[in-house]
């Protein structure tokens, strides 16, 4: 081989090793920012004995802040916007849902949720690729129990019964996304159904009555979910392109 074309073979190689380095370098940093993002949505819920204190709305924002973070190097450049603007608004209903002596926190924190979901949505629509195996009755199942809890939060509602249907109805569409979106690995669709059960025990506790470890089942339940979302996104959905 002449040379030059020895040289030319070389700086090839040797650029796609520096490519493949630097993709490893990015995950190696997302992965051990989605271990710190978790182990402060953890160290969140251990505080919550304590609860209220000063500046919890601080410390409870704290996760989806990293998680944030680890979004902000993702690619494709669309799905990085509707990751982090889901994560985001989340940040923002944290807050609010933390500062219950604002007239606007519940609410606020729905509104601020219902534009998390939608982005979520938009993130995993295009991942979409259709419902086989557990997931043709998981999909189903899950669209019925949301019916049901309705219904069983339909009397306390008052003002809020329009808002909280239009927020179940964003909140299942995108479970049912998170459960038929590639990768098709259990994080996405432990993800969904993880907020949605999080979401559940908060209308439990407000709605129906309130029960005992509730601050702690539906915090763990939201860590759960955000983190297994970004997992899947940024890990396992990069290591499969």
């Amino acid at each position: 081989m002449p040379a030059r074309e020895q040289n030319a073979t070389n700086e090839r190689t040797g650029d796609d090793g520096q490519r493949g380095g630097g993709v490893e370098s990015a995950l190696s940093q997302t992965r051990l920012l989605l271990i710190i993002a978790a182990a402060a949505g953890l160290a969140y819920g251990v505080s919550l004995r304590d609860a209220p204190y000063p500046d919890q709305a601080a410390a409870k924002v704290l996760m989806c802040a990293l998680l944030f973070l680890a979004a902000a190097r993702h690619e494709p450049m669309r799905e990085r916007w509707w990751l982090m603007t889901a994560l985001a608004a989340s940040a923002v209903g944290d807050a609010l849902l933390a500062l219950p002596q604002l007239s606007i926190s519940f609410v606020g924190g729905l509104g601020a949720f219902l534009l998390a979901h939608l982005a979520y949505c938009a993130l995993l629509a295009p991942r979409a690729i259709g419902i086989a195996g557990w997931r043709r009755v998981a999909a189903p199942l899950l669209w019925a129990a949301a019916v049901a809890m309705y219904f069983v939060f339909f009397p306390h509602l008052a003002v809020l019964a329009i808002p909280v249907a239009v927020y179940m109805f964003a909140l299942s569409a995108m479970a049912t996304l998170a459960l038929i979106a590639r990768p098709s690995g259990v994080a996405l669709p432990l993800g969904g159904l993880a907020f949605v059960a999080s979401d559940a025990m908060i209308g439990i506790d407000r709605f129906v009555g309130a029960f005992a470890g509730s601050a702690y089942a539906i915090w763990l339940s939201y860590v759960l979910a955000q983190v297994s979302i970004a997992t899947g996104v940024l890990l396992i959905g990069n290591a499969r392109r």
